[in-house]
């Protein structure tokens, strides 16, 4: 056999079995890539490439794990299943990481289909250029999805895409397309829907609202929590009497009594600083939640002031619940949300009247 023979041969089993990776599930590998517009343009990035399927997440989360906040995943999908879509994207957001579009020479330039959900996990989310972005109607495996059951998945990926920062409208372009076609977005659709997020944060932004005592509040809402999907609101008011003093009002929207039975603490993570907030009340029951009062320390108060407008506030909370009937120790529960700090400082300044 020559050289070339053999160089033939081992082309040509390199490239099947690619394809069966791709066949047979998503692979994961860390890569350089240089994407423009990226800061850094070249960077270290982590290549998605394949049908994602039930386990992917799990994969996605072991290969991951070491590899820092902030990371760019590049995924190149024709799509797979749903439900493990939506799962990967919340691992992505989990790990705080981006979304990006990318290829291999045996994988195109695409995420489609179930990849659209997992693509909006990302913090932050880019098209690249001449890249596909493109869902379509689900459908099942093996039976059509009756009106109920489409009913509830459509409610649910509403619910994931509010979650992500995603306008729901998205969700027209895909029940508007049959399951054998795919509608591509432009980047300039991308972008109103907040798919591609242009260098901006997809969380929501801070707002100053007035309660019904005539007091100002500045509030966010978190969708997206780990370790329990409760919604999450925050809410920062003056200290009565105590200029230049700020409280945190902290709600979780749970019916889980046995959870907010003791003082259990809170803190905020702004990079690689922790806030411990200050408790000034015990967790009172408020309709359909459970809420408490902290004291926002001076620095953390110059700290979310001094903010810059990519920054991500983790609220981290920790709940015990009493022994159960066959056990002797009290479990913990601890829950991580995510805000951003857009109109933070502004609102800040409202209620400090500065």
């Amino acid at each position: 056999m020559t050289w070339a023979y053999k160089r033939l041969i081992t082309a040509f089993m390199v490239n099947l079995a690619c394809l069966a990776t791709q066949a047979w599930g998503m692979s994961f590998e860390k890569q350089e890539r240089c994407i423009d517009g990226l800061m850094p343009r070249c960077q270290p990035m982590i290549l998605a490439t394949g049908q994602i399927d039930k386990d992917s997440p799990k994969q996605f989360k072991s290969f991951a794990q070491n590899f820092p906040k902030g990371t760019w995943v590049a995924v190149s999908s024709p799509g797979g299943n749903l439900v493990g879509g939506m799962q990967l994207g919340l691992a992505i957001r989990e790990l705080g990481f981006n979304t990006t579009i990318g290829n291999t020479d045996y994988s195109p330039p695409d995420c489609l289909s179930a990849c659209a959900y997992a693509f909006a996990g990302g913090l932050s989310r880019k098209l690249t250029p001449g890249s596909r972005y493109g869902l379509h109607q689900f459908r099942g495996t093996d039976q059509a999805i009756n009106a109920e059951d489409t009913q509830k998945i459509s409610a649910t990926l509403a619910k994931y895409l509010d979650a992500m920062g995603v306008d729901r409208r998205l969700l027209d372009y895909a029940q508007m397309t049959s399951s054998d076609k795919v509608t591509v977005l432009t980047l300039a659709q991308a972008q109103l829907l907040k798919v591609d997020t242009a260098g901006q944060t997809s969380y929501a932004r801070w707002k100053v609202e007035v309660t019904p005592d005539s007091k100002l509040l500045a509030i966010n809402s978190s969708l997206f929590t780990v370790g329990s999907q409760i919604p999450i609101t925050l809410g920062i008011l003056p200290v009565p009497g105590q200029n230049n003093k700020v409280a945190c009002l902290i709600y979780y929207k749970s019916n889980d009594a046995s959870a907010f039975s003791a003082s259990n603490p809170q803190h905020f993570e702004i990079g690689k600083e922790v806030y411990p907030l200050i408790p000034a009340g015990n967790w009172q029951e408020k309709t359909g939640g459970y809420q408490a009062t902290f004291l926002i320390p001076d620095n953390l108060l110059n700290a979310l002031l001094q903010a810059p407008d990519d920054t991500v506030i983790t609220l981290s909370g920790s709940f015990s619940k009493p022994p159960q009937s066959n056990t002797t120790t009290a479990s913990t529960n601890p829950l991580i949300a995510y805000f951003g700090v857009g109109n933070l400082k502004n609102s800040l300044q409202a209620l400090l009247k500065r």
